[in-house]
C-alpha cells in the first residue's frame, strides 16, 4: 500500500511518468521504438548533399577504413555526448546552465548551421531543375547547343567513337558544356529561371518546417524508407547489366592501399555527425530512457552501409563511362552530380531510371535536410526569444535564407562552389571547444554520473577514454586544417575561408567576453567555470535527486537484505513475534513496533519516489 500510494501521489516527476509508461509499454517496445526514431532523425541530419558520394574516389580519396575509424571514435563519441545532454535537460538551448562559456560556442554553432543551410539551398534548386529536365525525351546534357564553333561531342557520338576504339575527353562532351551553360553563365534567362526555382524551394522548406512536429517526423521516416529502397533497387538493376564492372568497382572502393587524406574523412564525419553544428533535435518524441549509445552504434552501421551502396553505384557508372571518356582531373561534388553522373547513365539501358534516381535522391535528401536544419535553428531561437511564436521564427529564417541565397546563386558560378572550406576550418574548432568545456570544465566524472543517474548504467571504458581524448583530437584536426590552409596558394577561396574563420572566432569571443564581464561585475569570476543549479532534468524534484545522488550508496543494503538507494532511507520492518507469546506481550510488542514506525526519521516524499521507482533499463 505504501508503494502504490507514494507513486500515485508524486507522479508529477517527468522521470516517474516515463518509468510508469515504460512499464505499461514493455521494455522491448519502449526501447526499440525510440531507437528507430533516433535513427530516422540521425539519417536525415546526415543527409547533406556533400555526403552523397563518400567512398567512390571519383571526387575525393576517402578510404573506407579511415572513415570507419574516424566515425567510430570521434563521430559517435561527439554525437552520443551531444544527444545525451539534450536528453538529460530536455532543452534545446545554448546550454548556458551547464557552463556559461557554452553560450558563445552555441551561437558559433548556430552560425555554422545557418551558413550550411544557405549553401544547400542552391543544391536543392539545381536538383529540382535537373529532375524536371530529365523528364524530357532528349535531356540537354545529351546534345550540343554551342554556336561558337567549339568542339562539342554529343552523347550518341561518344558511343559511336567508343565502338571504333576512339576515346573522348570529358571537357569535349555535351554534358560538360551543358554544365558550363547552366552554372558558369550569367545570361538573364538562365539566372531568372534559377532565381524562380530557388524561391520555390524556399517555399517548400517553409511549408514542411511549419507543419506539426509529428508530421515532420513521419516525413523523415518516409523519406528514409524511399531513399533506402530506391538505392537497393537501383543497385540490383545495375548488377543485372554490369556484373563484371560491379566486382571491379567493389575492389577499388575497399582497396586499403589507395592514397588517402585523413582530413577528408574528418570533413565527411563532421558533416554527418554534426561536429561544430547544432546537433540533433528529437521534437520531444524520444523518451528520456532512450539508450543513446545503442542507437548511435546502430546509426553508424546504417549510415555507413547506405553511403557505401551509393558510392558503389557511382563507381560502377564511372568505370563504365571511363572506357569511352577520359577524365584527367578530380572534380568537385557539384560537377559530379550535375555533369559526370548524367553522362554516365547514357552508357547503360534504362538511363532515365538512373538519372531520376540521382536527382530524386538529391532532391528528397536535401529538402528534408534543410527542413530539419531550419526546424533546429527555429527551436534554438525559440528558447532565446520565448515570446515569439516558432512559426514566425521559421518564416523569418526562410526569408533571410532566400535573401542570402540569391546573391550566392550568382557568385557561386565563378567560385566553383568551394564555400565549404571555411566551414571545414571552423567546425572542428567549435566541436573541440564544446567537448573541452563539457569534459574538462564540467567534468568527465560528473558527466558519467549524470548518465548513471538517468539511465542506470555506468559508461564503459571505451566511452570514458573517447570523451577524455576527444577535445585533443578535434583541436589537432583544427591545427591540421590551419596548416593546409596556410600551404594553399593565394586565391579568393583561401581568403574567404580565413575571413569566415575570423568572423566566427570574433563572434564567439564577443559573446563570451560579454558573459565574462557580467560575472566580473558581480565579483563572481569563479562562476564562469561552474554549472548552474538549474542545470539538469526539467523537474525540480529530479534535480534535487541528482544533487544528493551517490553512485556508491545506491547499492547499500540493510540487514533485511532490502535495497537501499540513498542514505536517507531506512527500512522499517516489524520485529518477528513468536506464536507462543502471551496476548499482553503481543500487544506491547505490536505497540512498540508501531511506535517504531512513527519514531523513525521523517523521509521526504522525493526520497520515497527515488527509492520505489524502478531504475532505467540497463545498457545493451
Amino acid at each position: 500500500m505504501l508503494r502504490t500510494a507514494t507513486v500515485i501521489d508524486l507522479g508529477s516527476s517527468s522521470i516517474t511518468l516515463l518509468a510508469s509508461r515504460k512499464e505499461t509499454l514493455g521494455d522491448g517496445v519502449f526501447r526499440w521504438e525510440c531507437i528507430k526514431l533516433y535513427i530516422y532523425l540521425s539519417i536525415t541530419y546526415a543527409s547533406t548533399a556533400y555526403n552523397f558520394d563518400v567512398f567512390s574516389k571519383v571526387c575525393e580519396n576517402v578510404r573506407v577504413i579511415d572513415f570507419i575509424i574516424i566515425e567510430s571514435t570521434i563521430g559517435i563519441s561527439y554525437m552520443c555526448m551531444d544527444s545525451f545532454i539534450k536528453q538529460y535537460t530536455r532543452r534545446f538551448d545554448c546550454i548556458k546552465y551547464m557552463n556559461p562559456l557554452l553560450r558563445g560556442i552555441s551561437y558559433g554553432r548556430f552560425l555554422q548551421t545557418s551558413k550550411f543551410v544557405v549553401l544547400h539551398a542552391t543544391y536543392l534548386a539545381d536538383s529540382l531543375r535537373f529532375l524536371v529536365l530529365s523528364l524530357r525525351e532528349v535531356p540537354p546534357w545529351s546534345t550540343c547547343q554551342t554556336d561558337n564553333g567549339t568542339l562539342c561531342i554529343a552523347a550518341k557520338d561518344i558511343m559511336v567513337r567508343c565502338n571504333h576504339n576512339i576515346s573522348t575527353k570529358f571537357v569535349e562532351t555535351s554534358a560538360y558544356f551543358n554544365y558550363l551553360d547552366s552554372f558558369m553563365s550569367i545570361e538573364r534567362s538562365t539566372l531568372t529561371s534559377r532565381f524562380f526555382i530557388l524561391g520555390l524551394v524556399w517555399m517548400l522548406v517553409f511549408f514542411f518546417a511549419s507543419v506539426t512536429e509529428e508530421t515532420i517526423v513521419k516525413i523523415f521516416k518516409l523519406t528514409f524508407m524511399c531513399r533506402a529502397m530506391s538505392t537497393l533497387l537501383t543497385l540490383i538493376f545495375i548488377f543485372i547489366s554490369t556484373e563484371d564492372v560491379a566486382t571491379e568497382a567493389f575492389s577499388q572502393i575497399v582497396d586499403i592501399a589507395a592514397p588517402s587524406d585523413i582530413m577528408l574523412s574528418v570533413k565527411h564525419v563532421a558533416y554527418a555527425y554534426g561536429i561544430g553544428f547544432l546537433g540533433i533535435y528529437d521534437f520531444g518524441a524520444l523518451s528520456t530512457y532512450t539508450m543513446i549509445d545503442t542507437a548511435s552504434v546502430i546509426f553508424v552501421a546504417v549510415f555507413t552501409f547506405l553511403s557505401f551502396l551509393r558510392s558503389w553505384i557511382v563507381k560502377i557508372l564511372y568505370i563504365t563511362m571511363t572506357r569511352c571518356v577520359e577524365i584527367e582531373d578530380q572534380y568537385s561534388t557539384h560537377v559530379l552530380v550535375y555533369a559526370i553522373l548524367p553522362l554516365t547513365t547514357e552508357f547503360l539501358y534504362a538511363h532515365k531510371l538512373y538519372v531520376f534516381y540521382f536527382y530524386g535522391d538529391v532532391f528528397l535528401s536535401t529538402l528534408t535536410f534543410m527542413t530539419y536544419l531550419i526546424a533546429i535553428l527555429a527551436k534554438f531561437l525559440s528558447y532565446e526569444f520565448s515570446s515569439v511564436k516558432q512559426v514566425y521564427i521559421v518564416g523569418l529564417l526562410c526569408c533571410l535564407g532566400l535573401a542570402l541565397s540569391l546573391p550566392l546563386l550568382a557568385i557561386v558560378t565563378s567560385l566553383h562552389r568551394r564555400f565549404t572550406l571555411g566551414i571545414d576550418l571552423v567546425d572542428t574548432y567549435l566541436g573541440g571547444a564544446y567537448v573541452a568545456i563539457v569534459m574538462w570544465l564540467y567534468g568527465l566524472k560528473k558527466f558519467c554520473t549524470d548518465i548513471q543517474f538517468l539511465l542506470g548504467f555506468r559508461p564503459t571504458r571505451f566511452w570514458t577514454i573517447s570523451w577524455a581524448l576527444l577535445p585533443a583530437a578535434l583541436f589537432c584536426c583544427t591545427a591540421r586544417s590551419v596548416y593546409n590552409l596556410v600551404q594553399m596558394k593565394a586565391s579568393i577561396t583561401k581568403y574567404m575561408a580565413i575571413a569566415w574563420g575570423a568572423i566566427t572566432f570574433a563572434f564567439v569571443a564577443t559573446i563570451n567576453i560579454k558573459t565574462m564581464a557580467g560575472f566580473l561585475m558581480r565579483n563572481n569570476l569563479a562562476g564562469m567555470f561552474k554549472s548552474h543549479k538549474y542545470y539538469g532534468p526539467p523537474e525540480i524534484e529530479d534535480r534535487k535527486r541528482r544533487l544528493y545522488y551517490n553512485e556508491f550508496t545506491r547499492q547499500r543494503k540493510c540487514r533485511h537484505n532490502c535495497m537501499v538507494i540513498d542514505e536517507w532511507f531506512k527500512c522499517n520492518h516489524q520485529e518477528y513475534i513468536p506464536e507462543s507469546t502471551s496476548s499482553d506481550d503481543v500487544s506491547s510488542a505490536s505497540d512498540q513496533s508501531l511506535m517504531n514506525l512513527y519514531d523513525t526519521k521523517p523521509t521526504s516524499r522525493l526520497r520515497s519516489v527515488g527509492t520505489l521507482n524502478p531504475q532505467g533499463p540497463a545498457s545493451t
